[in-house]
Formats: C-alpha cells, sequence, structure tokens
C-alpha cells in the first residue's frame, strides 16, 4: 500500500477516521504504523480515543466524543472577525500609553518642525507620522488605541530592517504600514496649488488626522485612507481602522490556506504522475530487456548454425588440400625415381600443418553438448547464454547477402 496515502488525509478526514475505527486499522489502511499515526494526529492536533473506548462501545456504554479543537489559525480568525464597537475611545490623558505609542510620542515632541511647521517620524521601530505640534498627542493615542486592539490578535508591531524605513504591522510573512499625517487647511492648501510660500506665519493644518494603510512602504498613494471628518469621528475612523487591519490578515491567512491546499494538491497530483512514469518506465525497461533477450537467443542459435556452415566448408578444404598434397608427393616421386629433395620435403611438411589445421576436428568441432540445439526457455533472462564457436569464414565460402524487407 502506498504510504503517502496518510498525507492526502485532510485533519477533519483523518479526526473521523480514528473516532470511526480503531487507530490499529486505520494505520493498517494507510500503510503506515501505528507511531507513524500518532504522530501524525499530533502534529494535526487531532484528538484520539482513550485506550478503552473502543471496550466500552463494545460493552454497549459508548463514552463522549471529544470534539476537534480548533487551529491557532481558526481561533485566530474567529477572534478577527469579531464585530468591534463602532466607536472606539481615546484614552485618558491619565491612562498610560503602549510602550510604542509613548516612544512616538516622545520622538514626535523631540522632533523638529519643518517648513510647515510639521513633526516628522519615521524610524524603523515606528509609523511613519507627520502632523503638527498640537496633534502629536493625538497622534500617539490613536497609534495605542490601534495597538492595543490588533496586538492581542498576534498582530505585532515589527521593527523594519532597514535604515530609512517605517515600523509596520506583522502577522507570520505579511507586512501592513500605516502612516498618519495632518490634513492641511485650507488657505495651505491654496498656498501649495499656487507658488513656494514665502513666509513661514501662514496658518497649517486643519486639526485632523488623515490614516492610511499600505501593504508596500512605497505605495502609499493605491494605500487606503481614511479621514477624521465631519461625517465620521475619530472614535469611528480607529474602528474602521482596526477592522481593515484585522481583515488584511484574515483574509491573507485564508489566501494562504488555500494556496496551501492548492499546493497539496499539486503536490499529491505530482506524486501520482511521478509514480504513474515510475511503473511505465518499469514496463518499458522490462519489454526492452526481454527483446534483448529473444535477441540474444536467435543470435546465438543463429551462430551455431553458421559454425555448423563454415565447419562443413573447412572441412571441405582440408580434404581437397590432403588430396593435392598427397597428389604433388606422388608426382614428385614418379618423376624423381621415388627420393624427394630438401625442399620438397620442407614445403610438404609446412603444407601438411596448414592443411591439418583446418580441420574443424583440430579445435574439438563438433561437441553435442554445447555445439547443437539447446532449451530456450531453460536459458535465464540476460544470460549466461549458450557458447558458441564463431570460425573464421572460409575464403571459399561467400557472404550471404541479408534478407530484403518488402515494403
Amino acid at each position: 500500500m502506498d504510504s503517502t496515502k496518510h498525507l492526502e488525509l485532510s485533519r477533519e478526514q483523518l479526526y473521523e477516521r480514528v473516532w470511526t475505527v480503531p487507530t490499529t486499522q486505520v494505520a493498517a489502511e494507510l500503510g503506515i504504523s501505528d507511531v507513524a499515526l500518532a504522530k501524525r494526529c499530533k502534529k494535526l492536533n487531532v484528538p484520539k480515543p482513550s485506550p478503552g473506548y473502543w471496550a466500552k462501545i463494545a460493552a454497549g456504554r459508548p463514552p463522549c466524543k471529544r470534539p476537534l479543537p480548533p487551529t491557532p489559525s481558526e481561533l485566530f480568525i474567529q477572534a478577527a472577525e469579531k464585530k468591534l464597537k463602532r466607536s472606539l475611545s481615546l484614552p485618558e490623558t491619565t491612562e498610560p500609553l503602549h510602550p510604542l505609542a509613548t516612544e512616538l510620542l516622545h520622538q514626535l515632541t523631540a522632533a523638529k518642525p519643518d517648513w510647515e511647521k510639521r513633526n516628522s517620524v519615521c524610524l524603523g521601530t515606528l509609523p511613519e507620522v507627520r502632523v503638527t505640534k498640537a496633534l502629536i498627542d493625538r497622534a500617539a493615542r490613536c497609534f495605542h488605541v490601534v495597538l492595543n486592539h490588533v496586538e492581542p490578535l498576534g498582530i505585532l508591531f515589527a521593527k523594519s530592517q532597514g535604515t530609512y524605513n517605517s515600523g509596520y504591522f506583522n502577522r507570520g510573512r505579511d507586512r501592513l504600514y500605516l502612516k498618519i499625517e495632518e490634513e492641511p487647511g485650507a488657505r495651505e492648501e491654496a498656498i501649495r496649488r499656487t507658488s513656494w510660500p514665502g513666509s513661514r506665519d501662514h496658518p497649517v493644518g486643519c486639526g485632523k488626522l488623515t490614516f492610511s494603510l499600505a501593504a508596500d512602504r512605497y505605495a502609499f498613494r493605491e494605500a487606503k485612507k481614511w479621514k477624521e471628518g465631519d461625517k465620521s469621528t475619530l472614535g469611528q475612523t480607529l474602528s474602521l481602522i482596526v477592522t481593515e487591519i484585522r481583515r488584511h490578515y484574515v483574509e491573507e491567512l485564508k489566501r494562504r490556506a488555500q494556496a496551501a491546499v492548492e499546493h497539496e494538491k499539486w503536490r499529491i497530483e505530482s506524486e501520482r504522475l511521478h509514480r504513474e512514469y515510475i511503473q511505465r518506465e518499469a514496463i518499458r525497461q522490462e519489454a526492452e530487456r526481454q527483446q534483448r533477450h529473444a535477441e540474444a537467443l536467435k543470435a546465438t542459435a543463429q551462430a551455431r548454425t553458421d559454425d555448423l556452415l563454415k565447419a562443413a566448408e573447412w572441412w571441405q578444404l582440408h580434404q581437397s588440400g590432403v588430396a593435392f598434397l598427397a597428389e604433388c608427393e606422388r608426382r614428385w616421386r614418379s618423376v624423381q625415381a621415388g627420393e624427394l629433395t630438401t625442399d620438397q620435403l620442407t614445403w610438404l611438411n609446412w603444407a601438411t600443418e596448414t592443411v591439418k589445421s583446418m580441420s574443424p576436428f583440430e579445435v574439438g568441432y563438433p561437441d553435442p553438448a554445447s555445439d547443437g540445439a539447446f532449451d530456450l526457455a531453460a536459458v535465464p533472462l540476460g544470460g549466461p547464454y549458450p557458447t558458441k564457436r564463431d570460425f573464421q569464414r572460409p575464403p571459399t565460402m561467400p557472404k550471404i547477402p541479408p534478407p530484403v524487407q518488402k515494403v
């Protein structure tokens, strides 16, 4: 059985399975050990029945089924989707602020006003803020309210790694930047549109805050913005901001969960396709082995047949050579009164050895046990294959052309 089958079960499916049949049976069905199943349940936070659970069921006293506890992600979504108050109140002046809000207050107070009489802060540990001196305390308390409503959910304000970047809200790997600015006044806006201000005594700011949220530090032009105005109080605006931060991370968590599901489906499908490929490749290789085996058997049988024909041809050459040498000796003796010269004897000795080597019997051919037919079924796949002589083709034996294939 496929040992990866247990990985295809979702958390809910695994929970239903272990509470339907004993875990030993579930482990056997999935092709894993009891220990591996226990580790899988622990990793997914899936409760298992107690050791006496199935005995009580068999005795007719079914115990209570432990519910499947929610995951940390589910707990976060439940808490983040709780409806907030329509308006969030700023803390009293006597109430201690969040440490980061206190740091923001100190940094804004210590900052020097720019030409528009605004105090600015852009530090790695704080959000980007630019307000007039009159709104410094208000901006810090707004930051305090936002922090107190998102930090309990695990949405923390993290320090930026860059020198010139502001801090950001962070949960997991997703960032969310906050910017707090003071809206320009009507006269200030008019001066901005006309020319560079010649005097710094003109009124600045309108006394109202603008909040921006962006997933990228350099994309605040496309950021979501909330303006404190006549139709929405500052408390209502803060409620909308906190709701948006929560909604952002809920959506991001759901998106990542869906991406994880899609990735898991892709992984399972990829593993299935890989297993099918391995099976097809094994079948193909086995077919090639069978084909090579059949060709090797055919070549061995054909070689033994060729050896027989070559041996017969060499035997004819040997017989012809013996007869030729006997005729040579007879003629020389008849001419020379029965005596042969030294050169003739030397040549006859050489020729006799040469003709003798042409006989297949000199090499022990034929041996019925190793030169004849053989049982094809008895030869194991891949060899070893029966021996063959591979005689040299006799010079008088023509080469047989290969058969012509019909098109």
